[in-house]
This record gives structure tokens, sequence and C-alpha cells, in this order.
């Protein structure tokens, strides 16, 4: 059983935060229903893949209109029957058709409202559209992301935003809220603005930007520019990265490739370029999983630089679970996704019989039941 067994989560989102934090919550036991757009109304959008965000599973979908009263009716009556509802419109959208906070509140006061959007629902931005590599960017965290001289900064290969940004941000919102409901009876309306939870992981930076200054401090070590940590080239052309903040394993790595003459230079800012040509002229005599083999299980913090199709077949991801029959499992810890989804009809639960679901899906105003 899932630690989230019991409750019920009424996603609006399609892709994005809020299918991430749909996904997470219906991997800790949540039942979510998600409100779709039907195909009518789908021109445009991104095509996502049936196997994107754990493939709908633990998931019941009803694809509604929302442009039509009669959807907006249905939708609101299912808020009504939810813990939590994400709203992952733009900010006053979901008041405009009549199925925002205030809406649901009035007929389900407990609700956890979780309006995910990329700028949050207040400042100059609000009002703006964007997607992860916006709000990555607002964050600082592209600025601070190593880069060649004179080279753009560099589009990151996750959607750190989507996922960590604003999914993960949402979760621990809703889960922090659903507490305190426990406590007061009480539910709540959470503003979850993607840029503000990047802002977050780059709080270290900031922090330090705003005591001493970025030419400072351990920071610094974060920035590609020191050779203690960044990646390193072998010799099949694949990449080693090396993380040794720590003396001790800055000390391992170095006596490990023969440079014990260089254990006392770690933060030697005038001698950088010295420690990096060394190390990656001696990395470059072998490849890349031989050295993993040498050393990784010594205390070096190195690890290799994986591709895609690498990570899938990874004996580590592998032995943990995190992939298998090919699919990605739940990968939080305590998740555990059902292997089943049981069957639910949110329309006949809501009293829709099967009369009004035959007009109205004739009318365009619904086009699949819940499942």
């Amino acid at each position: 059983m899932g630690l989230l067994n019991g409750v019920r989560v009424v996603d609006h989102s399609r892709h994005g935060p809020g299918a991430r934090a749909a996904r997470v919550l219906a991997d800790y036991g949540a039942q979510v229903i998600k409100i779709a757009r039907p195909r009518h109304r789908s021109a445009g959008e991104i095509a996502i893949p049936d196997t994107a965000y754990g493939g709908g599973a633990g998931q019941h979908r009803v694809a509604i209109d929302l442009q039509s009263a009669e959807g907006r009716a249905l939708a609101l009556r299912i808020s009504a029957t939810a813990d939590v509802v994400i709203d992952a419109f733009r900010p006053g959208v979901a008041d405009r058709l009549g199925i925002g906070y205030e809406a649901v509140r009035a007929q389900n006061p407990g609700v956890v409202y979780c309006a995910i959007s990329g700028y949050g629902a207040t400042g100059p931005r609000s009002a703006w559209a964007g997607h992860d590599l916006n709000y990555v960017a607002v964050s600082g965290l592209l600025d601070r992301t190593q880069r060649a001289d004179g080279a753009a900064p560099p589009v990151l290969g996750a959607t750190i935003g989507d996922g960590a940004g604003g999914g993960l941000h949402a979760v621990v919102a809703v889960l922090a809220a659903l507490v305190a409901r426990e406590r007061t009876g009480v539910g709540t309306f959470l503003d979850v603005a993607t840029s503000d939870g990047v802002l977050w992981m780059m709080a270290i930076q900031l922090e330090q930007h705003l005591g001493d200054g970025l030419e400072h401090g351990p920071v610094r070590l974060l920035s590609g520019e020191y050779a203690c940590y960044r990646n390193y080239r072998c010799a099949d052309d694949r990449w080693l990265s090396v993380a040794a903040l720590e003396h001790r394993f800055w000390s391992n790595l170095c006596r490990a490739l023969g440079l014990d003459h260089l254990v006392d230079a770690q933060e030697d800012e005038l001698r950088q370029g010295e420690l990096i040509a060394a190390i990656e002229a001696v990395l470059r005599t072998r490849s890349r999983d031989d050295w993993v083999r040498r050393l990784g299980p010594h205390d070096t913090c190195v690890a290799p630089v994986l591709a895609v199709d690498e990570v899938v077949h990874d004996e580590h991801v592998r032995a943990r679970g995190l992939v298998d029959a090919g699919v990605v499992g739940p990968l939080l810890a305590g998740a555990v996704r059902p292997a089943a989804t049981p069957p639910l009809d949110v329309l006949a639960e809501i009293g829709v019989d099967a009369a009004t679901r035959e007009r109205l899906v004739t009318t365009g105003v619904l086009e699949e039941e819940a499942r």
C-alpha cells in the first residue's frame, strides 16, 4: 500500500511541472484523476510520448472541454471530490473559467489547491509564457554553469525547472499542506513558481553573493574553474567527472594518478591551469571505464559521464530496480508504484448517468470516460 493511499488528486496539467508532480504523488499511492483536453482542443500542443511521466501508471483520465459551460461544471464537480487539485494554467485562467481555488473551496473547504506556474501568481513576470530553459536562465543557474570562453550559456540536458524547481517543489508543498490539514482541517492555496524552485537550488550561490561576493569562498570550487571539480576527457573520448572537493579526496586522487606533488596545490588559483593540464594528461592514457574501475572504489569522488543508453543499462541503476522491464520505476524513496490501477468511473461517481454521458460525448464536451 502506498504512503499516500486514500489521497485523491485532480490534475489539470498536460506536461511539465504539474505532470511531474502528479506522477510523484501517484507513485506514492495517491489516486490521480487527470482532466485532459479533448483532441479537438489540443491542436498545437507539445506531443507527449506515451511513456512520459510514468506512462500514466496509477492515474485515471477523463477528457473534458473546458471551453464549454457544461465541461467546466463537470470539472468543478470532480475537483470538489479531491484532496489536492493541481492547477497548471497561467495565473488567473482557472479563476476566469470558474474552476479556480475560490470556486473549488466553496464546495470543498479542505482542498489543497496547488497552482503551478512559471513565475508565480504575482510579480512583473507572472503572466509571461515560459519553459524550462527560461526558468533556469532567470535563476542564475545558466550563468554559473561552466562554458567555454565567449560561448553561449549551455542548454542543460535535463529539465531542472520542470522536475525539481516545479514538480518536486509542488510535491513538497502539497505534502506539507496535507500534514497541516490533518491538524487543522483547513485546506490552503499554494502558489508554486517553477522559477522560485530553481532559485532555491541556487541559494548557496545567492547567499554567498549577498554576504561576501562570488569571487571568494567555497562556491568558487563549484564553477568548473578548479581542477578538483570538473569533467575530463579520457583515452576513448569518453568523460570522467571529478568532484574531489574535500582535501582528503583530492589527496587520494592525486596519489592514485601519480601526481603526489600536486596534493598541496588544490586551491592555489595561480596553479589551476597547471593542475588541470596534469590531470588531463594522465587521464588521457586510459579509457573512461578503466579509470572508473581503478579510482571509483577508492574515495576519489569520480564517476563516469554516462550517456542515456548507458544509464538504462548501468549496473547500479539495475541493481536498485530503477529501470525494469523497459520502464522507469518509482525513483524516490518510499514510492512503490502499484502493479495495476484499480478501475474508477469518476463520472458515475459524481452522478453523470449513461444518457447524459452519451449526450456530452456527442456534443464534444466529453471525449473519454475516466479509467
